[in-house]
Parts: structure tokens; C-alpha cells; sequence
């Protein structure tokens, strides 16, 4: 298992893509990268968008963040044997169902679909918590409205960074229309009374803190792996350029000779060589000229070959005939 584990962060190491990847691989423990495997979406090819690139970083988080809930979720169990909320249980297995779901749809790659699942649940879960509390609201449900950070944090893990804003909006306004509207016990109305917003402000705040600071986060990271991206897209392209043009002289250098070898080709058949013939294959680029010309030369010298024939068989006959008269002479046939 364990050679499994480390042949996964070799792979991930030897990757070409941004270098978040590699340097995050490298860092990465036996139990992280077997929560990966379980939880997280595949890695990227090497070849992969600055898109494809950002989600496998989006699921990665996620899976984080989901490991966090289900602990989250674990330590809530006590709470319902020591707390005045007896709908705690059947909320915190809602809860897990929804995270489970979440949790499945991450490792698929379905990035956007699991953060909403896993946004709406948590956002629900201090929520439906706060609302169901036996006797209304109290001094001891106050503790619970610090959840209310749990979505944000969900949402600048999960979901694109503008999300953060719209959640830590719903926050707000729930926060000041439960401590406005709904019931509540005498002392803590006691208390609203007379330092609303005392009560009021440190829970807006952090909202608007958290939202900013995760905002500004997550879109720095972004935008540095847009760069990292752009450069190694520059760096590949260079490479690129360095091969085509070393390519293209090669070419050239084959061009070059091939042109030099059919000149040499042409002066040896002017100066009467008709063996002559083009060295070139048919991989090379002039291959529809030399072809044509060995061809040429080839029959050009059958025809001399035929033309030599020829001349010496009527050589041959002209001194048979000259034979032949003069035998003709001597046998007394003619004058």
C-alpha cells in the first residue's frame, strides 16, 4: 500500500502542469494522499487547462474541508446530551447524508455541484439549529451564530470567490432578523435591550472580515497560478519555437545537399557520365525531381546503349557487304 502511496506522489511530482501541483505533491503525507484517493477528483493529465488545473485545486480543498465537517459533525453528537436541542441528532445526520453526498459527487469532479451540497448544508445546519432550540432563543445559543463562518469557509473552498460575498450576505441578514423576530428568553431580550448592538456587531463583522480576507486569499492564489500558468504556456512555446527552428534548418540543411548532390548529378551527365544518378531517397523532399531524373538518365542511357548497338551492327554490315564484293570480284562475277 504503502508503494502505491508513493509511486501516486511520484506521478504527481513528474507532472509538467503548474508547479502548485508538484511542490503540493511533494509535501504531501501517506494519510493525505489516501483521503485524496477517496475524496478528491483525479489528477490532471499533463496537457490540462489552467481551467481543469483549477478545479483539481478547488476539489483538493474541498476534500480538506470535508474532512474538517466530519469532524465537525462527530463532536456535535455530545453536545445533544448536554444541550436543550433535542432535534441535535436527527439535524447532524442530515447533515453527514448531505456531506456524504458531497463528499461523492467531489471525487467525481462534480467541483460546483458538491460545493452547493456542501454550502446549504452547513449553512442550514447552525440555522435550522438556532431556529429549533426549545424556549427560544438564549445566552447559550448565541455561540452557535460563530458557525455561521462554516458556509463562508465552504464557499471560498468549493465554489468560485465572488460566492463568499453572497453567503456572508445571508448570514447577516438571518443574524439580524433571529435576534429581531424570533422568540426569545427574558434574559437575553433583557440583554438585546441594552446592548444590541454590542451583540449584533461582532457577528457581522466577522463575516465581513472572513468574506474580505478569504476573498482576497483565494484570489491571490488564483491569479498567481494564472501567471505560473502563462509562463510555463510561455516556456512551452519557446521550446516549441526552438524546435521548430531547429527543425526547419535541419530541413534546409537537407534541402541544401540534396539540391548540391542533383548540380553534381547534372555536371557529371554534362561531362558524359550517364551513370550518373541523384542520390536521394524517396523520404526526401525532392524526391518528385530526382525520381523523375534518375529515371530519365536511366532511359537516356538504354538509348545510347541501343544507339551504340546500332552503329557498330551497321559497321558490321558495311564491311560484310565490302567482303562480299570481293569475293564477288575475285570469283570473276564482276568487272
Amino acid at each position: 500500500m504503502k508503494d502505491q502511496f508513493a509511486r501516486s506522489e511520484n506521478t504527481l511530482s513528474a507532472t509538467a502542469g503548474p508547479s502548485y501541483l508538484t511542490t503540493k505533491a511533494r509535501q504531501e503525507s501517506v494519510l493525505w494522499l489516501w483521503w485524496y484517493r477517496l475524496t478528491a477528483p483525479a489528477e490532471p493529465k499533463v496537457d490540462s487547462t489552467f481551467q481543469q488545473i483549477e478545479i483539481f485545486r478547488r476539489g483538493r480543498t474541498g476534500s480538506q474541508i470535508i474532512l474538517a465537517l466530519y469532524f465537525l459533525l462527530i463532536i456535535s453528537i455530545p453536545a445533544r446530551f448536554v444541550g436543550t436541542n433535542i432535534y441535535l441528532i436527527p439535524i447532524v445526520a442530515g447533515a453527514a447524508v448531505a456531506l456524504l453526498l458531497a463528499t461523492i459527487l467531489n471525487r467525481l469532479g462534480k467541483i460546483n455541484i458538491a460545493g452547493v451540497i456542501v454550502v446549504l448544508t452547513f449553512l442550514a445546519f447552525p440555522i435550522v439549529n438556532i431556529i429549533t432550540t426549545p424556549g427560544g432563543l438564549s445566552m447559550l445559543v448565541l455561540p452557535l451564530f460563530g458557525l455561521l463562518v462554516l458556509p463562508l469557509l465552504c464557499a471560498v473552498s468549493f465554489l468560485p470567490p465572488g460566492w463568499i460575498f453572497a453567503i456572508a450576505l445571508v448570514n447577516i441578514l438571518f443574524t439580524l432578523l433571529s435576534l429581531t423576530y424570533l422568540p426569545r428568553t427574558a434574559e437575553l431580550s433583557a440583554i438585546l435591550a441594552i446592548a444590541y448592538a454590542g451583540i449584533v456587531t461582532p457577528i457581522i463583522f466577522s463575516q465581513i472580515l472572513v468574506s474580505v480576507v478569504a476573498f482576497v486569499w483565494v484570489r491571490g492564489t488564483t491569479q498567481a497560478l494564472q501567471r505560473a500558468d502563462r509562463a510555463e504556456e510561455l516556456v512551452r512555446l519557446e521550446h516549441d519555437l526552438s524546435l521548430q527552428a531547429e527543425e526547419s534548418a535541419q530541413q534546409k540543411h537537407r534541402l541544401d545537399d540534396s539540391i548540391q548532390k542533383i548540380v553534381q548529378t547534372h555536371m557529371r551527365v554534362a561531362n558524359g557520365d550517364f551513370d550518373a544518378r541523384v542520390p536521394v531517397g524517396d523520404e526526401n523532399v525532392l524526391w518528385q525531381i530526382s525520381g523523375p531524373l534518375n529515371n530519365l538518365l536511366a532511359r537516356t542511357q538504354r538509348w545510347r546503349q541501343d544507339s551504340n548497338e546500332l552503329y557498330h551492327l551497321k559497321l558490321a554490315l558495311q564491311h560484310a557487304r565490302e567482303e562480299n564484293e570481293l569475293l564477288k570480284r575475285r570469283s570473276g562475277l564482276l568487272p
